[in-house]
């Protein structure tokens, strides 16, 4: 299955056969659809434009130009996937730094500093961060303890405290279980932040502060590979300017 196919496998049953053909048409001959025109892909495909843009619609795109707009991100993925993964790294660490707040870290800081106690909520692959960033935070005397049980996390309303922080750390900030805790704190006097890697993330708007480091995710047959060390790098430095407090 071809990047695209892999983009919007989840509408291929809806669907005709003739749009099908279409989408197919375009998975195999990326560099060349990107570059042609409504008119000239249904000349090509033997298919009348109406097809084209009622397929679009069925994808869940505006029309025909959103669907040339995924075309060229989808071709710009795949040139910068060939890449070594130094290089990939290295543009995208560089990249991220850019849209880190420095007074996001010195305001968190500030919070965890006050708060007396310290909860750090992550689960699936982020459960491994909120481990690694509530050990660094034992280790200076906090008050702290992570959690990434389900049923641990739907009890976080009925165990918090005023005076408590709850983080929540997530690499897409839409993670179902970790916005409903955050939705039913939202109503409590409680401080509540995110560590995420976007920075318009559904968690993201429910905290009280989002601190992200904005990075491209990555999917890779249904499944979400986008890169955890940037979390991983923004507790460092969270922690870097909490020793300082």
């Amino acid at each position: 299955m071809g990047k695209i196919l892999d983009q919007f496998g989840n509408h291929l049953a809806k669907l005709t056969s003739t749009e099908k053909q279409v989408l197919y048409y375009i998975d195999q001959h990326l560099q060349d659809a990107m570059h042609l025109s409504l008119t000239e892909i249904a000349k090509v495909n033997a298919v009348s434009t109406t097809t084209i843009i009622r397929m679009a619609h069925k994808l869940e795109l505006e029309g025909f130009s959103e669907l040339k707009y995924m075309l060229k991100k989808s071709s710009q993925q795949q040139e910068r996937s060939s890449d070594s993964p130094i290089e990939l790294y290295k543009r995208e660490f560089i990249s991220a730094f850019d849209t880190i707040q420095p007074d996001e870290l010195e305001n968190l800081s500030d919070r965890i500093k006050r708060a007396e106690q310290v909860i750090i909520v992550g689960v699936g692959l982020s459960k491994m961060m909120a481990e690694y960033f509530s050990k660094l935070l034992m280790q200076t005397g906090k008050q702290t303890y992570y959690t990434y049980e389900s049923h641990m996390i739907d009890l976080l309303p009925n165990m918090v405290k005023p005076n408590d922080l709850v983080f929540f750390i997530s690499t897409s900030g839409e993670t179902k279980t970790l916005i409903q805790a955050a939705e039913k704190l939202s109503y409590q006097v409680v401080d509540t932040a995110a560590i995420t890697n976007s920075s318009d993330s559904t968690l993201g708007k429910i905290v009280k502060t989002n601190l992200s480091m904005t990075v491209e995710k990555v999917n890779f047959a249904g499944y979400d590979i986008t890169a955890r060390s940037t979390l991983m790098l923004l507790i460092d430095l969270l922690f870097a300017s909490y020793l300082k407090k």
